[in-house]
Formats: C-alpha cells, structure tokens, sequence
C-alpha cells in the first residue's frame, strides 16, 4: 500500500508542475530551441528518477537525486523564459 501511495504522489506530483514547465520549454525554445529541448528532456528524466526513488525501498529519502535534477532544470527554464519574455515585452530596449 505504501509503495502505490508513493507512485501516486510522484505522478501527482508531475501532473502538478506539467504546465508550468511545458509553458516555460515553449517561451525558452523561441530563442534557444535546443537548450530548452534539452532542460525539458533533463526535467523529464529527473522526474522518472524522483518517481522511481520514491517508489524505492528508500521511500521519501530515494526522491532528492531525481528532486535535484528536475529542479535544476525547471530553474534554468525559468530563467531562460523570463529573460525571453522580457526581450519580447520590451523589443529592441533589452
């Protein structure tokens, strides 16, 4: 029972942060299609390895290095999408 707990919170979990990423990916791709394709596949890939940890014998503990990838991602994204947006806002002044 617990192991299934836990599978239904990583899924949870993804389905929660899907969106914003996704949207983040899009906006970061308009200037840097292949850097945000590779945030979006390294984003993916941590959280297959936050799902399978969790799911571990480990249980909440076998979560971090699968936690630590997709977050690394997902800051990166939102940096490269703010910085876009604020090219597009603003045009030529930044």
């Amino acid at each position: 029972w617990v192991r299934f707990n836990n599978a239904q919170r990583a899924h949870y979990n993804m389905v929660e942060s899907a969106a914003p990423i996704v949207g983040c990916v899009i906006v970061a791709g308009l200037a840097h299609p292949r850097t945000a394709a590779a945030l979006g596949f390294a984003y993916s890939f941590g959280r297959i390895v936050y799902g399978n940890g969790y799911t571990s014998t480990a249980g909440a503990d076998g979560r971090m290095a699968g936690a630590a990838i997709s977050a690394l991602a997902s800051l990166v994204l939102f940096g490269i999408s703010i910085v876009q947006g604020l090219r597009i806002g603003l045009g030529s002044m930044f």
